[in-house]
């Protein structure tokens, strides 16, 4: 987690006995390709989507990481233009840069190739490219705190929030999705935002999509690295002018509650549990001290007072063997909920199949 937004103003000034006007403006990071550069590098993906294998190769032209890489991420600010005027289009122009054309052309023909090859749906396209961002690493970059361009993170394998956001936004917006960044200046953190009527984050119409870990859309961490939670209202920029929506975010929300209800049941049923066991090692004292008891009898031929003590000896077996049945229903009950729990933190990349089998319970 780490966030930087790079700018820095040049102060232009007149020569003297000349009264130079200087236009305002403001001059976003941008990709030269390096010509001493040649080749192409060939970036392998796997990852796991559905419960099954994903992979494929994108090459990349060499030049154009080189560029990417060598480029000033800083945002330069000259004559009179206000201080805030850069912020709203300081993250688009990472994803727009055009240079990067032909590498989104390139990669978004491999997603489709899996989209077509299982049948997904939009929504299903949309977690499958979430899936892929979400499995790279994540990584902070000490020397250099400036986002990179989407080709260095995919190229690299890693990337911190911001990152990792600017990657996904960029395939999703491409796709016609209706996407936002996220930004908590108070946190220091970014997300990913995907237009849904069913699980809006606040007031922004987006769908939350943290994509440092894996996660499902719609589903907000609890807390950031170092236990941060996000409290902020967040600046949304839009990327692009995709109009697709999110439509799943109903059963994700579904998912959700359900893992939420599964562990405040599992959390009471863990204290009865303890309970139980508590009853339990008493009357199991109880149960061998009555038995070494007719034991002693039994031996000292002491039977009318053998026979006398058996049917309590009886009863209280009974009544252990009640609380053991007991005990044991409220861990077999606790184990189908540690099931649910684990169903659902395990699908974050199967949304559909978890779903489905949630629905089956």
């Amino acid at each position: 987690m780490r966030l930087v937004l790079a700018i820095l103003a040049l102060m232009l000034a007149a020569t003297a006995g000349c009264s130079a006007v200087f236009p305002d403006g403001v001059i976003y990071p941008s990709i030269t390709p390096d010509p001493a550069v040649s080749g192409t590098r060939s970036v392998d993906v796997a990852f796991t989507f559905e419960g099954e294998p994903v992979a494929f190769t994108v090459d990349v032209e060499s030049a154009l990481y080189a560029g990417a890489s060598a480029a000033d991420k800083q945002v330069i600010r000259f004559g009179n233009a206000r201080a805030d005027d850069w912020i709203e289009d300081y993250f688009p122009a990472f994803i727009t840069e055009e240079h990067q054309a032909p590498f989104y052309d390139a990669l978004i023909a491999a997603f489709r190739a899996v989209r077509d090859q299982h049948g997904l749906d939009a929504d299903r396209y949309a977690e499958l490219m979430t899936a892929y961002v979400q499995s790279i690493t994540y990584r902070i970059d000490p020397a250099d705190m400036s986002p990179k361009f989407p080709v260095e993170t995919f190229v690299e394998g890693n990337g911190d929030c911001d990152d990792k956001t600017l990657l996904l936004g960029a395939l999703l917006s491409r796709e016609g999705y209706d996407v936002a960044v996220l930004m908590f200046e108070p946190e220091q953190h970014v997300a990913l935002g995907i237009r849904s009527q069913d699980l809006p984050y606040r007031d922004t119409g987006y769908a939350f999509v943290e994509t440092t870990v894996p996660s499902y859309i719609g589903q907000v961490p609890e807390s950031l690295e170092g236990g941060i939670t996000l409290e902020s209202e967040p600046h949304v920029f839009t990327i692009g002018g995709g109009q697709t929506p999110y439509t799943a975010g109903s059963q994700v929300a579904a998912i959700l509650e359900a893992r939420a209800t599964a562990v405040a049941e599992a959390e009471r049923l863990n204290a009865e549990i303890v309970a139980a066991d508590a009853e339990l090692s008493t009357s199991e004292a109880e149960v061998y001290a009555a038995r070494s008891e007719l034991e002693s009898l039994k031996a000292a031929g002491r039977v009318t007072e053998y026979n006398a003590r058996v049917d309590a000896y009886n009863a209280l077996v009974a009544e252990h063997n009640r609380k053991l049945e007991d005990r044991n229903t409220l861990a077999a009950r606790h184990n189908e909920l540690a099931a649910v729990d684990r169903l659902v933190a395990g699908g974050t990349a199967d949304r559909a199949g978890t779903y489905a089998a949630l629905l089956a319970r």
